[in-house]
């Protein structure tokens, strides 16, 4: 599990660091962390550094703050999770924009980091798991739900859409829809069913995904997304 930790307090981000390799040890998973004093700091090395599973933010820094980071981050990669650490709770309801994970309040609890790493190497894992078989010219594929993008209708076809690759073949979107159920999965046409956890900013009529691609929402489905959004984004808090 690759986490990293951008804390402009040293003893803070000390303190952090060890109640995670705490964690790690306890649990004997393998944690690579990571820290960085800012956020300039954190983009510099960002993409030598690759993928992270969790970014833990402190919001107040200098020049940029965490939320600004969080924002350029989830424009580059919704799949990562992101908690803040901040003293101000009023930063919460801005966490709806960049799916936050979670809040943790200053002075950090070591109950409550142990419980969120706990929730997101849980959802990690459960996500690994997860998965539907689709089939193919020379047998089938299992592909996990978290890599899944969306899943477009295109006349008697189903394409899954995914950042590695899309995958196309014969059957009727009615009778695979129920493999993608909400909250996670939601209609925004009739023809397209979007992964939230990969969805982006959702404007009137479309909709952002993070693979680079931007869909239609259609009127009759706006308003549901927006509801499936939120109780997507209140489910992983």
């Amino acid at each position: 599990m690759r986490i990293a930790i951008c804390e402009d307090n040293q003893a803070h981000a000390n303190i952090l660091k060890g109640m995670v390799q705490k964690w790690a040890e306890t649990e004997k998973i393998k944690a690579d962390v990571s820290h960085y004093e800012s956020a300039e700091q954190f983009l510099f090395y960002w993409e030598k550094a690759g993928k992270y599973d969790l970014i833990f933010l402190d919001i107040r820094m200098n020049k940029m703050d965490g939320m600004e980071l969080a924002q350029y981050i989830r424009r580059q990669d919704r799949a990562v999770f992101i908690i803040f650490t901040t003293g101000i709770l009023e930063y919460a309801l801005m966490g709806y924009e960049v799916s936050a994970f979670r809040y943790l309040r200053k002075p950090l609890k070591e109950k409550d980091v142990l419980a969120a790493l706990k929730k997101v190497h849980h959802e990690i894992e459960e996500g690994r798991q997860d998965a539907v078989v689709i089939p193919t010219g020379d047998g089938a594929l299992r592909v996990f739900k978290n890599d899944i993008c969306y899943v477009e209708a295109d006349n008697h076809y189903i394409i899954i859409h995914t950042k590695e690759g899309n995958y196309r073949y014969k059957e009727k979107l009615c009778n695979v829809e129920p493999m993608f159920p909400e909250p996670v999965f939601c209609k925004c046409h009739r023809s397209y069913i979007i992964n939230l956890h990969h969805m982006g900013r959702l404007m009137k009529d479309t909709v952002e995904i993070d693979n680079g691609d931007t869909l239609p929402v259609s009127k009759a489905r706006w308003v549901d997304l927006n509801e499936c959004f939120r109780e997507y984004y209140y489910m992983q808090r």
